[in-house]
């Protein structure tokens, strides 16, 4: 609750209210005018965020609707914002980074030579999205998405690192401002259009399986208590057939198996429009960053083809930039390489064909198999 605190006073404080914090866990607050008519406050109030509140306050929480009254007050302000981190932050020694990146870009079919490494800058782009997954039941995330711009490698790693800068209050003047010009808007649709789907699915995979474990076992109920209904008037359709029941008796008995066949799949699509997954994404916040790395150009050797790339090493969460794969936008454990145009993607997506038994690339032929027209199934027909 002291995070909460904190948050609501400096904003407050920074539209012009005076604030003081009171014990137990709460805020005494003077609003001017604006703020009285934004937030819904009197002129004088106290707020709570503890069990315990100060005398005469109201209670503030995650689920209150303060987060509403303060996205309202503030509109797009600190939605954007860009950081030039200007400290050295230390990189590998020389003779390490090629240890490093051996570690971890594994090639199955092709190697790489390293060119050169050099200390250098990159800019990379950090989306924040809330995500609501409702099914039976539902689930709320934060999601984050780093990018480095120059070889849109991804850096989540750097997720957590930079909003910690941001955060922090040791910036030197012009180290963190709005973006005057350089908005990433144009880029938020491309960016979550091919990273956010893998990204949810990662993210949301223990909820996900859960579902499915309560969609098989309802399933599995359903199905055996029908099959011994249908079992039953079978069974006496069959005896009454073996003893010459009469016409109308038969043919009742034939009618109930069909209604209880109707109910059967009228019941399993009910419990999957109970399970279907319902996905809620809004942005919140992006973060361009300038920041010092390590940079390590490569060539990727394919058979006779070669192809230039580079990776960069991130001094401040110390570890590597992952590439992604180029056709389904998830980071594999081990990259393959394409023969047609150097592709590196996951084993999955150069993987033979289903039809022909062919290998082939799913980013040089992202619909059909080339060589048989056998369509491939799309991500948007895979279940979240």
């Amino acid at each position: 609750m002291s995070d909460l605190r904190e948050l609501l006073a400096r904003t407050l404080a920074a539209e012009g209210a005076l604030v003081e914090a009171i014990e137990p866990y709460g805020l005494e607050i003077m609003a001017p005018p604006h703020l009285q008519h934004a937030l819904g406050l009197p002129e004088w109030s106290r707020v709570g965020f503890g069990p315990e509140l100060p005398s005469g306050a109201a209670r503030v929480s995650f689920d209150s609707d303060w987060a509403g009254r303060l996205e309202r007050m503030l509109g797009e302000r600190g939605r954007w914002a860009y950081a030039f981190v200007q400290r050295s932050l230390g990189s590998p020694p020389d003779h390490d980074v090629e240890k490093v990146i051996r570690r971890d870009f594994v090639l199955q079919n092709a190697t790489f030579r390293l060119v050169r490494d050099e200390e250098t800058r990159t800019r990379y782009l950090l989306l924040v999205f809330h995500i609501t997954a409702s099914s039976d039941e539902k689930r709320e995330e934060i999601v984050f998405l780093c990018i480095n711009e120059s070889n849109t490698a991804l850096a989540d790693h750097m997720a957590r690192p930079l909003l910690s800068h941001v955060q922090s209050e040791d910036h030197s003047e012009g180290e963190l401002a709005s973006p005057a010009h350089d908005s990433p808007a144009r880029q938020i649709g491309a960016v979550a259009a091919s990273l956010l789907v893998p990204k949810i699915r990662s993210q949301f995979e223990p909820f996900l399986a859960g579902m499915e474990r309560r969609m098989a076992r309802d399933l599995e109920r359903l199905h055996v208590y029908h099959s011994d209904l249908r079992r039953e008037i079978a069974r006496r359709h069959s005896e009454r057939s073996h003893k010459g029941g009469s016409d109308d008796a038969l043919k009742a008995e034939q009618m109930r198996l069909e209604a209880i066949e109707r109910e059967y799949h009228a019941k399993v699509a009910d419990l999957r429009r109970k399970y279907a997954m319902r996905i809620e994404i809004r942005f919140l916040q992006a973060l361009r960053a300038d920041v010092p790395v390590r940079r390590a150009h490569l060539t990727v050797l394919r058979r006779k083809g070669s192809r230039r790339t580079h990776l960069d090493w991130n001094p401040m969460a110390r570890r590597l930039d992952h590439l992604l794969c180029e056709s389904c936008w998830t980071v594999p454990r081990i990259y393959c390489v394409c023969d047609e145009s150097l592709h590196w993607v996951c084993s999955s997506c150069l993987s033979p064909c289903p039809s022909c038994a062919r290998e082939s690339c799913r980013a040089c032929n992202p619909v059909q198999c080339p060589r048989c027209s056998h369509r491939w199934r799309t991500d948007d027909e895979k279940p979240l």
